[in-house]
């Protein structure tokens, strides 16, 4: 059996695949087995992962259905035989040195999940890539020693991402941690990352970066308009959880809110005109009923988020209607211009970010 399963869902993504399944088979770390789930691809993606099937023994192609991307991880989850299972994004790629190096700190350190930070990436228009190093946090104490998130809290602030990370297999099956099985592919990684880190005892997390995220994919879930409620049905999933194991500690209840809100702002200022105010009555529906519950704290928002959810709990049409003429301004102070720079970072630059990208 291999010591690592990696496990690549695949879906309309030919332009960026051959990258991807390379720079997993020129791994330093040889004894793996590479999964990749064809999720009905309509494009020659199928036919590129059949190539690289028949090429290395380690390459298994699975051609499937659509089901999304929930329900493509978890079947890939049942067919992993290695000790530690590992996921690549097929619009991605890593490090030579990725898996070695985690798999190393996960044996010596006995730990059911290593984590590792990693590079945003992009194209340039004259064909080189840009890269950007991205930590998990701002805090060094919490890297390069074991942690059990239930008593440091502090990790679950950390980054999400459930790509760059090594989990040992048996740990996600004896705790039954699966993907929401919602369609499509958006947000899907949240549930399965709060579920492992509800149940580890031993995570480690570690400051050396392997993994190329990439940024401007036109046909990544992240850019999509449409899926308005993709991100209230991935924290509603994660609340049944917390239900569901009838978990006292209102800590977890309140990270589960902080990120719900968190997601739905994000969505409100990236969405499509039609759906924003009934996504901005939403979130000021949902701030009451998890107000009432005691599930909200603010200790963790920014002075925007605050405000922001401040604004639209008390009128979310007024709040719609300021946003809408912020994004006017927006488009009408870069009409023309061929290249935006965003100097500053935090909050407000996030926000300017959403609005140009959209």
């Amino acid at each position: 059996m291999p010591k690592i399963s990696i496990l690549v869902p695949i879906y309309n993504v030919e332009e960026y695949l051959e990258k991807c399944l390379d720079s997993i088979l020129n791994q330093t770390f040889t004894d793996f087995e590479l999964i990749g789930m064809d999720d009905g691809s309509t494009d020659l993606s199928g036919v590129i992962l059949d190539r690289y099937a028949q090429r290395d023994h380690r390459v298994r192609a699975v051609h499937k259905k659509n089901t999304g991307y929930g329900n493509t991880m978890n079947q890939a989850i049942q067919m992993a035989h290695g000790d530690y299972i590992g996921i690549v994004e097929s619009d991605d790629y890593i490090a030579s040195d990725m898996y070695e190096s985690m798999y190393c700190c996960a044996i010596e350190h006995q730990a059911e999940m290593v984590k590792t930070d990693y590079y945003d990436l992009w194209d340039h228009e004259d064909g080189t890539e840009g890269i950007k190093y991205h930590r998990l946090t701002k805090n060094q104490s919490m890297y390069n020693r074991v942690i059990e998130p239930n008593k440091e809290l502090e990790a679950y602030f950390l980054e999400k991402f459930t790509w760059n990370a090594l989990y040992h297999r048996m740990f996600l099956l004896q705790n039954q941690i699966q993907y929401n099985e919602t369609s499509g592919a958006s947000y899907q990684d949240n549930g399965f990352w709060f579920q492992t880190f509800y149940f580890a005892k031993k995570v480690f997390f570690l400051d050396q970066a392997f993994y190329r995220y990439k940024q401007d994919n036109p046909n990544s879930s992240i850019h999509s308009t449409q899926k308005v409620y993709a991100m209230k049905n991935e924290y509603d999933y994660i609340h049944n959880f917390l239900e569901r194991h009838q978990e006292k500690n209102r800590k977890l209840y309140q990270i589960c809110y902080h990120f719900r809100v968190k997601g739905c702002l994000y969505t409100l200022e990236k969405t499509a005109v039609q759906y924003k105010l009934e996504l901005a009555r939403m979130i000021a529906e949902e701030y009451k009923k998890y107000n009432e519950q005691g599930e909200i704290t603010w200790e963790w928002f920014s002075k925007l988020e605050r405000n922001s959810l401040s604004q639209i709990c008390h009128s979310p049409e007024k709040y719609v209607e300021n946003l809408l003429r912020k994004e006017e301004r927006v488009r009408k102070s870069v009409d023309g211009f061929h290249h935006v720079i965003i100097y500053g970072a935090g909050s407000y630059g996030r926000s300017a970010y959403c609005q140009l990208k959209k």
